[in-house]
């Protein structure tokens, strides 16, 4: 299935049609993953359009990192207009309250706890910035070292038990900002250690939350990467150095 959004209004588009796309302004091409991963890598590439996907879990990852946005199932018309109006121009944005109440209604389940968290880390950002500053040695391995443990746990429980996966996204970020690493999507996806579907459907969320970051790769335009908000990065520093100094030799 693809959609090839022309001028505002969307026509089906065919698999050879896709190969041989051109783009103009305004345009936008809505497809779902099976329809991508049958072009492959290059031939996705050569889309001189944005790309919105449907959410999936065996979505690629070239087609996770090369997309500009992400529907799923339950977005209704006015959530799905958002993310291809965003997807033509990423600097427009878009916040739960912009919709309507029945619309913000379906996506604040997942949003709700996102803003829940970003507020969460403004506070500790904030409070930061008001007290003395913590000596407390942390670096990027520390961080990796917290990402193993947690990981342990799915030695003794359920991994299912443990479906939320923010912490996990919000850990790996820190460590790949230490490191002065980027992180692909497709590479959060896998450190978040939930179906795919579900991590994109997060990093979504924190991203309207303004926890998250997208940008689009410098070196490789079909690529995207996520990287912390500044008040998100400066929180968990904050949180980092708190826990290193409860353990530090007394």
């Amino acid at each position: 299935m693809a959609q090839r959004l022309v001028g505002g209004q969307a026509r089906p588009t065919s698999l050879a049609e896709l190969r041989a796309a051109g783009g103009r302004d305004g345009d936008v091409l809505f497809a779902d993953a099976a329809l991508l991963a049958d072009l492959g890598a290059a031939g996705v590439a050569a889309i001189a359009v944005p790309i919105v996907i449907a959410a999936s879990d065996d979505v690629p990852a070239a087609v996770i990192d090369g997309a500009a946005g992400v529907i799923f199932a339950d977005d209704d018309a006015a959530v799905v207009a958002a993310v291809l109006a965003q997807a033509v121009a990423p600097a427009s944005g878009w916040r739960v309250g912009d919709f309507s109440d029945t619309t913000r209604g379906k996506i604040n389940a997942l949003s709700a706890e996102a803003q829940r968290i970003a507020e969460a880390l403004n506070r500790l950002a904030a409070e930061e910035r008001q007290q003395p500053i913590d000596t407390s040695p942390v670096d990027a391995a520390l961080v990796r070292r917290l990402i193993r443990v947690r990981r342990e746990r799915d030695r003794w429980f359920p991994a299912e038990i443990f479906a939320d996966p923010a912490w996990d996204m919000l850990l790996d970020l820190i460590a790949a900002r230490m490191e002065g690493k980027t992180v692909p999507v497709s590479s959060l996806c896998i450190a978040s250690a939930v179906p795919t579907s579900t991590a994109l459907r997060w990093v979504r969320s924190l991203q309207e939350a303004g926890l998250f970051l997208r940008h689009t790769d410098p070196g490789d335009a079909r690529r995207s990467y996520i990287t912390l908000s500044d008040t998100a990065a400066a929180a968990m520093l904050a949180w980092l150095r708190a826990f290193a100094g409860q353990f530090a030799p007394r």
